[in-house]
């Protein structure tokens, strides 16, 4: 590995972790009680989808959603315990697949909208596993998911919205390469 390379690798890695640590600063600092489940998708996929874009890494994502996972999980900001390493893993595993399915879209509005919407609406597969877990009635259990879920993926789509313009800026200032 040449020094480029290994001051490369320690740059990309340094964002993921700023985006893994500003990602729970969010949801730190800003506690909204808007009263309308999901808003927090908003920033977690806007901090998921900046660190892939910006590194160009195949699981630059994935590896940001774990580490705010598993810090997630050990400063108990949730509920939810273990579990609440899927509302993390899921969406950054999400948000990865997109970009590798589609290279080159990262800073189009339309493909933020979509990955976002696509990554938070995963959020159904942790609301139904803590649900069922608790022992919730099935009816109530696919209709509490879905309403959660719903309204998740339209704020990840709005994240993934706010994530493209960052990501354009970056590219003409020159800070990430256009083929990334």
């Amino acid at each position: 590995m040449t020094p480029s390379q290994s001051s490369t690798a320690l740059r990309d890695t340094l964002l993921m972790g700023f985006c893994a640590l500003f990602l729970l600063g969010t949801k730190m600092v800003l506690r909204l009680n808007l009263g309308i489940p999901g808003h927090a998708m908003f920033f977690t996929v806007f901090f998921l989808i900046l660190p892939r874009a910006a590194t160009g890494k195949k699981l630059a994502a994935t590896g940001t959603g774990l580490a705010a996972g598993l810090a997630s999980m050990l400063l108990g900001m949730g509920k939810g315990g273990p579990l609440l390493l899927l509302k993390f893993l899921f969406p950054a595993l999400t948000v990865d697949l997109a970009f590798l399915l589609f290279p080159g879209l990262g800073a189009s509005m339309a493909f933020c909208a979509v990955t976002g919407l696509l990554a938070a609406a995963t959020r159904i597969i942790g609301v139904a596993a803590t649900d069922y877990l608790v022992g919730m009635d099935t009816a109530v259990l696919f209709a509490h998911a879905f309403i959660k879920t719903l309204s998740g993926a339209l704020f990840g789509a709005a994240g993934g919205l706010a994530a493209a313009p960052v990501i354009r800026k970056l590219r003409a200032r020159g800070l990430i390469p256009a083929s990334r």
